[in-house]
């Protein structure tokens, strides 16, 4: 530790007073010994994964010392083991420019940066966690929950898109499901408040729930068994009398009795259950399609964004050859230009100059093109004047297949 006025490393010798400046640390070292104790603590429920409990120690370590590197290297370990990667990268880069060298930090960051694909993944379920908040605050929690499930499954320790989740699962009454969910939220972080809160609103409901049911069949029981037993001991002794008169015919009359039983047993107690299968099976079905129908139109984004980039490098390989075939047809009509004036045809040397752009010649081309044009008396195009389009560099091409034979003829 050094000293906050004059930077000296302060001794256990003189434990009141800096060596150097004789300024009093007393408070300084009571600061740095509380920055210490509640690193201490964050690193002991870190290790016992109470996460939420080391997020408020570390906070409270480096508020008493912000130069606590290792308190603020934790804190980004915990936040990226809750999954939020953007408050850890935060932390990381604090700490990386508080310290530039002995700094896990500097590790923390290089290995994130070094997996794209995990780093891409990351940012695409952050962005897909807030679609689906979105979703929710508009009402449309069935996509929003397709959503979360998708998000879940590319980064399990998002304890947030566990919460919302949950959340939509408890407003559409599936408690059980949402219990499911906020148990693997507490396995990544055992005294999340947000958690334990949600899970004693949900034991609490289903346990007013499963009481009032319990005591609804008491009562209905209570109410039925005597007339249920009456009929039975009635029909059993009708059965009785009637196998002493009927003999087989009562025997067969019994056996029809427990098949209609048997059947109503079934319909009642076989039939909701496969009802039940079936209705499952078709909302994973429909869960699975919609998950499909997303990673669709992703791809159908991802390969448009393609094609209008390959458009735009197509636009721009076109104004690139637009103009080099503008350079050609001056530096050509230049050239027919200035041979038409050593044989001193003026005519000639005229047309010709006046096809020339005079913004693409070099420094070389334009002293001939002053003479020429000082020969002749008529200019060629000026930079103002070359906004006439394609049309006029098109129609100069095609003039230079008229002006190659004479060209050809000159070099022989």
């Amino acid at each position: 530790m050094n000293c906050m006025i004059c930077g000296t490393s302060l001794s256990d010798r003189y434990p009141e007073y800096c060596p150097n400046c004789g300024a009093n640390v007393t408070l300084q070292r009571k600061i740095d010994y509380l920055s210490k104790h509640y690193y201490n603590q964050g690193l002991e429920k870190a290790q016992i994964r109470d996460l939420s409990g080391a997020i408020t120690c570390l906070k409270q370590s480096i508020t008493y010392n912000k130069m606590n590197i290792a308190a603020r290297n934790l804190l980004g370990l915990v936040y990226f083991e809750t999954g939020e990667v953007v408050a850890a990268l935060s932390e990381w880069v604090i700490s990386k420019n508080l310290q530039p060298g002995k700094n896990l930090a500097n590790d923390y960051i290089q290995k994130l940066q070094a997996n794209a694909n995990k780093l891409d993944a990351i940012n695409d379920t952050i962005r897909k966690y807030n679609e689906s908040l979105s979703l929710a605050r508009q009402g449309h929690e069935d996509m929003a929950a397709i959503k979360l499930r998708k998000v879940l499954t590319q980064n399990p320790k998002l304890i947030k898109g566990y919460h919302l989740l949950a959340l939509i699962l408890m407003k559409g009454g599936e408690w059980s499901k949402a219990r499911k969910v906020l148990r693997k939220a507490s396995r990544i972080d055992k005294t999340n408040t947000t958690t334990l809160r949600f899970l004693r609103e949900i034991d609490e409901h289903i346990g007013v729930a499963r009481k009032y049911t319990s005591r609804t069949r008491k009562l209905m029981g209570s109410k039925r068994t005597e007339p249920e037993q009456e009929d039975l001991f009635a029909e059993v002794v009708r059965s009785n009398a009637a196998s002493v008169e009927t003999g087989r015919g009562s025997l067969f009359a019994c056996l029809l009795l427990g098949v209609g039983a048997g059947a109503v047993a079934f319909w009642l107690l076989a039939v909701p259950a496969i009802r039940q299968r079936i209705y499952r099976e078709a909302n994973n079905q429909i869960v699975r399609y919609s998950e499909s129908l997303s990673s669709q139109s992703v791809e159908l984004s991802r390969a448009l964004g393609e094609a209008r980039e390959s458009d735009d490098n197509a636009d721009a390989m076109g104004g690139l050859l637009a103009e080099e075939k503008k350079k050609t047809v001056s530096y050509r009509n230049l050239f027919e230009a200035y041979l038409a004036l050593i044989q001193e045809d003026y005519d000639t040397a005229a047309l010709e100059v006046q096809q020339v752009y005079e913004d693409t010649l070099t420094d070389s081309m334009k002293a001939i093109y002053t003479m020429v044009c000082t020969q002749t008396g008529v200019t060629g195009i000026a930079p103002s004047e070359a906004g006439s389009g394609q049309d006029d560099a098109d129609q100069a091409a095609d003039s230079q297949n008229n002006t190659d034979d004479s060209y050809n003829a000159y070099q022989e």
